[in-house]
């Protein structure tokens, strides 16, 4: 099924506070973080988690960044060797909001996005981490625009995408 989303089209001009502040609440008291980026860069807009962490720019010894395409169930021995005790998962979510709108979701909460590009849905794969791995987890999701098949995200995307980067790369120099 291909499928254009037709939500408000809009950029943000800067990421909300509340999302940093969210975050780094996240992050406090974590010694061990994983970002995992999951999309598929071939369906345009499905490509963001991939594309952001394929760009952060840390070097820290306790942050494992991987790009985990469409298939992130295949990286769990991969988070649970690095011993990960906080895990981010970033990827394009419909949640039926304005393109671009970026929220932080638990695996409680997630019932109600749909995600249609991925073969396991990912409240089982956020239960499936915690219990392979005892992180608790958490979705940076993303409105897209169009998850057509396409090599190119949108510019609305592209955009928030790269301050999406510089927001995670500033809260990662602090931890």
């Amino acid at each position: 099924m291909v499928r254009t989303i037709a939500y408000r089209r809009y950029s943000l001009s800067v990421i909300d506070p509340k999302l940093t502040e969210q975050l780094m609440q996240f992050l406090s008291n974590s010694k061990r973080v994983a970002i995992l980026g999951i999309g598929n860069d071939l369906r345009t807009d499905d490509g963001i988690g991939p594309f952001v962490v394929e760009n952060l720019q840390t070097n820290n010894d306790n942050v494992l960044i991987e790009d985990v395409g469409s298939v992130p169930e295949a990286f769990t021995k991969r988070v649970s060797e690095f011993g990960a005790d906080r895990v981010i998962l970033i990827d394009a979510a419909d949640m039926r909001k304005p393109v671009g709108h970026i929220e932080l979701v638990t695996k409680d909460r997630i019932g109600g996005i749909a995600i249609s590009t991925h073969s396991m849905p990912l409240s089982l794969l956020m239960e499936y981490l915690e219990q392979q791995t005892d992180a608790q987890t958490i979705l940076i999701g993303i409105q897209p625009q169009n998850i057509q098949f396409g090599d190119r995200m949108t510019p609305e995307l592209k955009l928030i995408g790269k301050k999406l980067i510089s927001m995670i790369d500033s809260i990662l120099k602090t931890y």
